[in-house]
């Protein structure tokens, strides 16, 4: 079978992106199938399930009746192949699209089943749905609904393997597939994987038949890694920031005064971490050089300490309340030392408590579990990282805070989200040194990390990184962003607060800033 003259026009009108070896790999699996199955080991985000849906329609375009299955062993399988469903919507083209997946097994009938399979161009099905159906039908109502298959796609083809002694077997989800396809219903399977490791490439190749085509192309890396600036409105997070950066300005014309008028803020602030409220209370003689300024007596060095201490205490509020637990910051500005710094924050950060957030558990978004104080960059990772683990990625989280981290990881564990890890400078070294090669070697789907928790880490095992802080080095996050080469990166930033000038500093070093001047120069035109 060739790929049809009119398959490019076709095309053509298709909202998809498609890249060049996407549609290299349709000619060669169209010439290719149906006579024999095929095994396409491409890495993640390359656009496996694009290739899949351009040769169903080149297919189709051929044979008008033809009929295709796709399935899938995930953990999530039913969301995955809703996922794939969706995307064949866009294509317009392939008519008569199925899903058929009932988590509660309250769905259609078994005659409505039928019918569905016998109506459907392609069927999106778990394995274990998809193989209950076709026992249950042929069994009650004498109907094959595997008969007239073209193409049997299975999704992450690296699930029709389980381990035992030897190596690798048949995985429990796929036998009764494989048995029904021995006794007459040889349809080709075009396995989708990205698997790296080569005794798992083989063993599946082994299991799909001697006659199975390898198509791998590991080398490539289509997407740059693509950094996408996620931006989160919370009014009473934007109240409270405010708030701290009003009360930030007495103490910083405090010091100004005594020191330096030009000192920036910026500057200020990073001195109040510098241990300069220690080289202070030294001080014993005057005039005394503090760095390269002067502090003319006693009373110039007891204004600074008295404003570098509340500076401090209002820095470090602000970087718990953006990057920290709502429990921390709330904890830390009620301590009785701090009332009176906090008095005019207390009541707005009432509000934080009030706040009531509906998280999805992962095998069924649509169940909700209700939380309060939940930092809102918590609940947005866990929509990203929801998404993303449902394509297969391996996912790393960054945060500054150990509590953040131990705060996400629980959720995720709550959740139901499937092999979550944490590494923090409290890890042992055993322990770290576990799941960093568990997650090279992609049996660790999400790692979330702070700074020392991470040493040795492979970021270029990662499909996705999210920052859940914006670090006080952006060196740190170019360094990160390097190192992990063709991955979609998410960048964290609460609106209207601190971090937004943060990360207009991240998006200049990394050229976004240009991209979004060209953005609104197209808009303006």
């Amino acid at each position: 079978m060739n790929l049809p003259a009119e398959f490019d026009v076709k095309i053509d009108d298709l909202t998809i992106e498609k890249r060049d070896y996407q549609l290299s790999a349709v000619g060669e699996i169209i010439e290719v199938l149906p006579d024999r199955s095929i095994l396409l080991n491409y890495p993640y985000g390359t656009g496996k399930t694009i290739i899949t849906l351009l040769s169903f329609l080149a297919i189709k375009m051929q044979k008008e009746n033809a009929k295709f299955i796709f399935t899938s062993a995930r953990e999530a399988a039913g969301l995955r192949c809703r996922q794939a469903l969706e995307m064949g919507k866009k294509f317009g083209y392939i008519e008569s699209l199925g899903y058929l997946y009932d988590p509660t097994g309250k769905g259609l009938s078994l005659r409505q089943k039928s019918k569905m399979y016998e109506a459907s161009t392609v069927i999106f099905s778990p394995i274990t749905a998809l193989m209950n159906d076709y026992f249950e039908i042929k069994t009650k109502l004498k109907i094959n609904i595997l008969e007239n298959i073209d193409i049997c796609v299975i999704d992450e083809a690296t699930d029709v393997l389980a381990r035992d002694m030897s190596g690798f077997r048949l995985s429990k989800y796929f036998e009764m597939l494989f048995k029904v396809r021995e006794k007459g219903n040889n349809f080709p399977i075009l396995g989708l994987t990205g698997t790296r490791d080569k005794h798992k490439a083989n063993a599946i190749l082994r299991l799909l038949g001697k006659e199975t085509l390898m198509m791998q192309r590991l080398d490539l890396s289509p997407y740059e890694t693509v950094t996408k600036i996620h931006n989160i409105r919370r009014e009473d997070y934007i109240k409270i920031d405010k708030e701290i950066s009003t009360q930030l300005t007495k103490p910083v014309d405090t010091i100004q005064k005594i020191l330096d008028p030009k000192l920036s803020r910026l500057e200020i602030i990073k001195l109040s971490y510098s241990g300069v409220l220690e080289r202070l209370e030294r001080l014993k003689q005057f005039p005394a050089k503090l760095g390269k300024y002067e502090v003319k007596d006693t009373e110039a060095k007891s204004d600074l300490i008295i404003a570098f201490r509340r500076l401090f205490k209002l820095s470090h509020s602000r970087l718990l309340l953006l990057e920290s637990t709502p429990g921390e910051f709330l904890k830390y500005i009620e301590m009785d030392e701090n009332k009176d710094i906090f008095r005019n924050i207390l009541e707005p950060s009432k509000e934080l408590i009030t706040y009531r957030v509906d998280l999805p558990k992962y095998e069924n978004p649509e169940e909700k579990v209700t939380r309060a104080l939940v930092q809102p960059k918590i609940y947005t990772a866990i929509d990203i990282i929801h998404e993303h683990l449902f394509r297969g990625a391996h996912v790393l989280v960054f945060t500054r805070y150990l509590a953040l981290g131990n705060y996400l990881a629980r959720l995720l564990n709550n959740l139901g989200f499937p092999e979550v890890k944490y590494l923090s400078g409290q890890s042992t070294e055993d322990t770290r040194r576990i799941v960093l090669k568990n997650f090279d070697e992609g049996n660790v789907n999400v790692l979330i990390f702070t700074p020392l928790g991470g040493r040795g880490l492979n970021l270029e095992a990662a499909d996705v990184v999210i920052h859940l802080d914006i670090t006080t080095n952006i060196d740190d996050m170019i360094q990160r962003r390097e190192r992990a080469r063709g991955c979609i990166e998410y960048v964290l930033v609460l609106e209207e607060t601190s971090e937004e000038g943060k990360i207009k500093d991240y998006k200049k070093l990394i050229g976004q800033d240009k991209e979004d001047e060209e953005g609104e120069e197209t808009n303006e035109e």
